[in-house]
């Protein structure tokens, strides 16, 4: 069936796709003069001025025009605006709440961490108040700025309910519907997603996953998790459980702490303690730690070292199972153990060259601790953007922009 003629759906669609294209530009490459934008959007100058002009109008582009005692600037340049809202972002781990903000062109504003010494709902709220409250005076900004929430936590996300399940190591999440708790407490809807699944985020569009179609993300600290990415897309399966690896039945399948085969913080402990009846020499005393163990590794002391290579070898077994099933080109190495890729990166790639046919690449993250966060506020930007421009472009005048076909 043909078109109606006059239906203004195919200009309206245009002009906004153009004014996407505006903004993208302005976001990437800072201000510009209106010639320089044309050109990068490959535009009229009309048309792009008339763009231009409808952004300004309901505040999504700035205009800095030249004053009277600028004689080397003749010319008005333009920017996405900057001060029209925030993202915030929320990393609810075992011992830290993280919190930090962005403006609406994701520029980083503040970031803060809150020491949390007991994990129940009251705490929860009290330390993410705390840290949130923090986070928005370090970025000159109030509750009513927040744009949108995106929250990492542990666990399998029910995107319809916001209820939390199998949180590991904080058990108290476990059932709590924490969409409603949080939407009551700001009065925005926030987005909740897997921690390990935002870490494949950051990966993705800020660290060693640029360019990768198909690598996954394998997080070893107080729990394990893994993220996957495949064919340039974020996979979270069916019911949004996709990488949690801890469940792969190694050893003994019912086995429900995976004692012989679990290489996270209590697990490597553990180890530490089975093979501590060896008559290895070493300066590490009871209680062992991960820190300690690592620590001592580094420094060469042997018994470290020879733990070290048991959890590298606990390791490589779960980056073989993902390799073995997707087949990925790359497992990045991220947590708090994950991340000593000085003392773990060569042995763990040397057991999966021995396990696999055809190893993936392994290297260890280049985010540091606050990757959660990265990929939260990407996420939560790009939220923000959508929410702003849909409630600012529908105001412009259809009839004052044109459009070039």
């Amino acid at each position: 069936m043909a078109l109606n003629s006059d239906s203004p759906a195919v200009p309206t669609l245009l002009r906004e796709i153009n004014e996407r294209r505006v903004l993208d530009v302005l976001r990437i490459n800072g201000a510009l003069h209106a010639a320089e934008i044309a050109r990068l959007v490959g535009l009229s100058k009309p048309t792009t001025a008339a763009l231009l002009r409808g952004l300004i109008d309901v505040g999504l582009v700035d205009e800095d025009r030249p004053g009277d005692l600028d004689s080397k600037r003749a010319r008005s340049v333009y920017s996405a605006a900057t001060k029209i809202g925030i993202s915030l972002a929320i990393d609810i781990g075992a011992r830290y709440l993280r919190a930090a903000t962005a403006d609406i062109n994701g520029v980083q504003l503040s970031e803060v961490s809150v020491a949390v010494d007991e994990m129940n709902l009251k705490q929860l709220l009290a330390s993410l108040n705390a840290a949130v409250d923090r986070a928005l005076s370090d970025a000159a900004s109030l509750h009513e700025d927040i744009v949108s929430i995106v929250i990492g936590t542990p666990g399998v996300v029910d995107k319809r309910t916001g209820q939390i399940a199998i949180a590991g190591t904080i058990g108290d999440l476990d059932g709590i519907q924490l969409g409603e708790v949080i939407s009551r407490e700001f009065g925005v809807e926030p987005h909740l997603e897997n921690d390990i699944n935002l870490v494949a985020i950051a990966e993705l569009e800020k660290g060693l996953g640029r360019g990768v179609l198909d690598f996954a993300v394998l997080s070893i600290g107080t729990g394990l998790g893994a993220g996957l990415v495949l064919n340039g897309k974020l996979h979270r399966g069916h019911r949004g459980a996709a990488g949690e690896v801890f469940y792969v039945p190694f050893g003994d399948p019912f086995d429900p702490h995976h004692s012989s085969t679990n290489p996270a913080g209590g697990g490597l402990t553990e180890l530490a303690e089975q093979l501590a009846s060896t008559s290895v020499a070493s300066e590490l005393k009871k209680p062992y730690t991960t820190v300690s163990i690592l620590d001592a590794a580094r420094r060469g002391d042997e018994f470290a070292r020879m733990v070290v290579e048991h959890e590298a070898e606990r390791i490589s077994l779960y980056v073989a199972s993902i390799s073995a099933v997707v087949d990925v080109e790359l497992v990045i190495l991220a947590g708090g153990i994950g991340r000593q890729a000085d003392v773990l990166l060569n042995p763990v790639r040397k057991m999966v060259e021995q396990l696999l046919p055809f190893p993936p690449r392994v290297e260890g993250t280049s985010l540091g601790e606050s990757a959660v966060l990265v990929g939260a506020l990407q996420l939560a930007t790009r939220k923000s953007q959508e929410i702003i421009f849909r409630e600012r472009s529908s105001a412009i005048d259809n009839d004052f922009v044109t459009v070039d076909r």
